[in-house]
Order: C-alpha cells, then structure tokens, then sequence
C-alpha cells in the first residue's frame, strides 16, 4: 500500500531534511534577514491549510510579539477576502507546486507589494516560477494522493527556521531529535493500534490547542479522505459544550494535550471514558487510566506539533481498511486542484 509504505518512511525523510537543512533553507532565510518583513504569513490548499495554521502559530510563538504571521486559503487572497500589506512576506505552501488557488493567492500578493517565497516538494513546478524565492525538497518525492510525509516534512522544515530565525541556540539539538522521536511516535503509534484496532470505531474526534490543534485539523482530513468517516476537532475543553453529545461506544477521541492545560485535559479524556467512549492521549506522558503514545519531547514551545498528526494519519488506513477502501484510491481526489 503506497500510503501507508510513505506514512512510514516519514522518520527517514525527516531525517535527510535534518542533514540537508542548511542548504534547503538558505535561500528563504536569506530573503527574510534582508527585507526583514514585520509580517511573515503563510497560504495553502486542503492539508497545507493547516500547515499553514501550524507554522502560523508557531512563528508567532516562538517570535514572542518580534514579527506577526497569519494563515490564510489560497482562496482568500486569491479573490480579495484578505489583503496584504506591502512589505509583508507570504510563503506559500504546496506539494505539488500547482494549486490554483494557491498560486493565485501569491500573485495576488505580489500585487500588494509582498514579497513571495514557495514552499514546494516539486522542482520547478507553476509556483516556483511565481516566487521570488523558493524551497524545493525534490527528496521527499511523494506519490500518494493524499499528504502524509510530505507535510509532516515542510512543516519540520519551516518549524526549524522558525527556531533558526528566533532561537537560534536550540537549533542543532532540535535537527537531531525530531527525526528520533518521529521513529518513536511511528514504532510506539503502531504497537498501540495492534492492540486497540482504530478500525473497529465509527466515529473519530480529535481535540487539542494551537498548533496541536493544527495538527488535530490535518487528523480530521487525512481520515476523512482515506476512510470517508464521521470525524471531529475541536479545542479540548469545548467539547464539553455540546459536541460531547455525540460521544458513544463506537467513539474514539485522540487528545493531542499540552503541558500547560494537561491536567484539564485529562479531566476531559475522563469524562469522555464515563460517557462511554475510547480516548487516546499524544502527549508527554499518557492520562491516567487510558491508552497513550508517550512523546518526550522536553520543550513547551509545541515543536513537535507535526509529529502529532502521524498516529491520526495511521488511524485513517487502520479504518480504511477495515471498511474494505483502498487508502491509495481515495474517493472523489486527486493530487492535484486544479481549475
């Protein structure tokens, strides 16, 4: 199976990125210390939406108020929703290099006075030649319809520059460890699904915050897409108001939780446990009493967002399959929006 076959080469990608981080990035890193924009924005498409969101949030975390970034569709640039200040910098994001909207969205920045940057696992692809310009990482060569190693790739990607461009003295040692803890996340997220079978439930929600909620987003997409099924996200605590009512035995809630609101969090795997649903937390240490992939990384600064979608991207093939649908054939998609 293709999909599954490129879910698990993501710890090796992600590896080849970390050695190859220093060249993939110059160009991009040069542009930003030059014009030194005050706002570093990002756009995409479907699954790079919510990359976008992702790298969105943690700029602006890890920036701590020095530059604001925003997340937009290509759509909304495109047709004039949002606009763009002059000197802002947009970087657009695509595997394929060839979305309408979001080439769209960088021309219509470019009309604006933004400067343009690309974001894109295909060489000399539409948007490459739009950008002023662009991060090429031909290495992750994707073939699947659906994204699963090339986002968890461009979001690793530009998550280090973020800490290249704003914590610098914590670069190194974050190229070294994500690609470990990626094995990790993908060895352990495998193990557990041997035993529970995500497959056997019918309804999927997924909570967590900021990127985490990011990541929990890009969850929702990847098995809907491969396994056409009934699924949720929502910040955690505000399932309690309402969405909770949908909570059954064929439920199985995913708890991507965060060191500062971690024990409000497992309150909530709790309640979900006594209405009658699964919960599985990702988190630096499992919820007391539940199932859990463990990931320790030390930091508080939510850089491993995107390793968290790999155990969500997992549970789409795992239900896929057991509905008897070809996770390589999704329906209705292909890899490419054009129009």
């Amino acid at each position: 199976m293709q999909t599954l076959d490129e879910i698990r080469q993501q710890p090796e990608k992600h590896r080849l990125l970390s050695e190859k981080y220093p060249e993939v990035i110059q160009k991009l890193k040069d542009l930003i210390l030059d014009k030194k924009p005050k706002e570093i924005n990002f756009v995409g498409c479907g699954s790079s939406y919510y990359l976008a969101m992702g790298l969105s949030r943690h700029f602006n975390r890890l920036s701590d108020g020095e530059i604001r970034s925003n997340y937009y569709s290509g759509s909304e640039i495109m047709f004039g929703l949002s606009k763009l200040p002059a000197d802002s910098l947009l970087i657009g994001l695509s595997r394929s290099g060839e979305s309408s909207e979001t080439i769209g969205a960088l021309e219509k920045a470019r009309d604006y006075g933004a400067y343009i940057a690309a974001v894109t696992c295909e060489p000399g692809s539409t948007m490459t030649r739009v950008a002023d310009v662009t991060v090429e990482m031909d290495f992750i060569e994707e073939k699947s319809i659906v994204m699963t190693k090339s986002f968890t790739s461009m979001a690793f990607l530009i998550s280090a520059l973020a800490k290249d461009l704003f914590s610098s003295e914590n670069l190194e040692s974050y190229l070294k460890e994500i690609p470990e803890l990626s094995k990790k996340v993908l060895d352990d997220a495998e193990a557990l699904f041997d035993k529970l079978n995500p497959g056997k439930f019918e309804h999927f929600v997924f909570l967590g915050y900021d990127e985490y909620f990011s990541a929990a987003m890009e969850g929702v997409i990847k098995v809907t897409e491969t396994s056409l099924s009934d699924v949720d996200c929502y910040q955690t605590l505000e399932y309690r108001h309402g969405p909770k009512s949908k909570i059954k035995a064929n439920s199985l809630a995913v708890i991507l939780a965060n060191s500062k609101l971690y024990e409000e969090e497992e309150k909530m795997a709790h309640e979900i446990v006594e209405l009658g649903g699964t919960v599985i937390s990702i988190a630096y240490r499992k919820f007391q009493g539940t199932n859990g992939i463990e990931i320790s990384y030390e930091k508080d600064d939510f850089g491993d967002w995107f390793l968290r979608v790999i155990p969500l991207q997992l549970i789409g093939i795992r239900r896929a399959v057991a509905k008897g649908l070809d996770p390589d054939k999704p329906t209705h998609l292909t890899k490419v929006v054009k129009f």
